[in-house]
């Protein structure tokens, strides 16, 4: 195996055997964990080289996957989350999306964020489009929180959202969910880039390229936030006619708790 395939493994700690699923699996974890927007500021300098270190090897491998084929079939050593060291175990209030009953509590502080609570803004999402109306009242007291990658219509990072789209322009599984920015309604940016990331759109499909998962709002009976480890959970949703639920996403817990409020009301509204 060449050296600079050996060398993204390890950054993102894999050995060789390993799939394009691990990679894709293990580079979501670490990103969740070294980004330097979700890190203190005495780590993010260290943060920032890891994560640019990580990014540049799931780069190398995502577009080279001949070099992993070619690399040794032994099995990988992947290894979950729980057993990397965290430069934060702990998130502060300022990075995690919140209603805004949580805000009204006395010495409750924005600051360290960009927040707007998008469902109260004064001419915002003025469209007439019944979408665009229910999800801006599914998001009702939910602020956009551009620190944890959580933008609700009309606030939708246009540069991310492009990433995502183009993204999934690239996958023939996501055919027609959506082709620009203004079918985004609300936009999770899982890996900082926008490149990976969950979406509701403007045609009710919870739609994320990261686990490549795809769904009909309109076709699910429920929606929970199964509590992970640090600091992200997992979105699992149960189709009609189904008892099992299904994985739809990650998410880190505020924005989790977010995705999962909107898509309950979202849900419980296309029964009515």
């Amino acid at each position: 195996m060449d050296d600079t395939t050996n060398r993204a493994l390890h950054s993102l700690d894999l050995a060789p055997g390993a799939s394009l699923d691990d990679v894709k699996k293990s580079y979501r974890e670490l990103a969740l964990i070294w980004h330097p927007d979700k890190v203190p500021d005495r780590v993010k300098e260290r943060a920032t080289a890891k994560f640019t270190e990580i990014n540049e090897a799931y780069q190398w491998l995502v577009r080279n996957p001949e070099y992993l084929r070619g690399s040794s079939t032994s099995g990988s050593s992947y290894r979950s989350t729980s057993q990397r060291q965290s430069p934060s175990r702990s998130r502060s209030s300022s990075q995690t999306s919140h209603t805004r009953a949580e805000y009204s509590r006395p010495g409750a502080s924005r600051s360290g964020a960009t927040w707007t609570d998008a469902s109260s803004r004064t001419g915002a999402g003025s469209s007439a489009d019944p979408a665009v109306q229910r999800v801006r009242q599914a998001a009702r007291g939910i602020w956009t929180d551009t620190r944890a990658g959580l933008y609700i219509y009309p606030d939708i990072d246009a540069d991310r959202a492009a990433n995502f789209i183009v993204s999934l322009q690239r996958d023939l599984r996501f055919s027609g969910v959506a082709a620009t920015v203004n079918d985004l309604l609300v936009f999770y940016d899982i890996d900082g880039s926008g490149e990976e990331g969950m979406a509701i759109t403007r045609s009710n499909r919870l739609v994320n390229n990261n686990t490549g998962t795809l769904y009909d709002i309109g076709d699910l009976l429920d929606v929970q936030l199964k509590e992970g480890f640090f600091f992200w959970s997992e979105v699992v949703v149960r189709r009609r006619g189904s008892r099992r639920f299904e994985l739809a996403g990650y998410a880190e817990k505020g924005p989790g708790r977010a995705l999962v409020s909107i898509l309950r009301y979202l849900i419980e509204d296309a029964r009515t």
